[in-house]
């Protein structure tokens, strides 16, 4: 019982960055042998580790996957994933503004500055678009949550109605 509890209430916490510089957002490839959305453009990120404040665990994951030092970084939204590969996930949304473009990927990472207007004509992870839209947007960080069939396809994503600021 109280591993089954332990299971039930565990989340991983993970980050996403959508780093910008101009009218570009940079994105990175999923190589096409990926367990999960292989061939797909996705944002910037990775794991939190444990004791690692959520925004210093995206700005290590830009700097190790980019090579970019990204010091400001704004909290646009928190999306709770269930079903991802099986597991349950806290998803960080972040955004900041890169005053360099010359990127020193990891090997095997294909990074591409992207023009933030033709981002939806390229093929992403499901999520990658409406997650954008939203960062961009502005305002309050929104709260969501995503459902994926067990593997990498998402079933259902509501990222709530934008508050208005009174």
């Amino acid at each position: 019982m109280v591993a089954e509890a332990r299971e039930r209430h565990a989340a991983r916490l993970v980050t996403v960055s959508f780093v910008l510089h101009g009218s570009d957002v940079l994105l990175l490839r999923h190589p096409e042998t990926n367990d999960r959305f292989p061939g797909r453009w996705n944002g910037i990120g990775g794991h939190v580790e444990a004791g690692e404040c959520i925004r210093d665990a995206a700005r290590r994951e830009i700097l190790e996957e980019t090579g970019l030092d990204v010091p400001e970084l704004r909290l646009c939204g928190v999306l709770h994933e269930s079903g991802l590969l099986g597991r349950a996930h806290v998803l960080f949304v972040f955004s900041g503004r890169s005053r360099e473009r010359t990127l020193h990927g990891a090997e095997g990472k294909t990074l591409r500055w992207q023009p933030v207007a033709r981002v939806a004509e390229l093929p992403l992870v499901a999520d990658v678009a409406p997650l954008l839209a939203r960062a961009l947007a502005g305002g309050e960080p929104f709260f969501g949550v995503e459902h994926f069939d067990g593997g990498d396809r998402v079933t259902r994503l509501d990222l709530g109605e934008p508050q208005a600021h009174v």
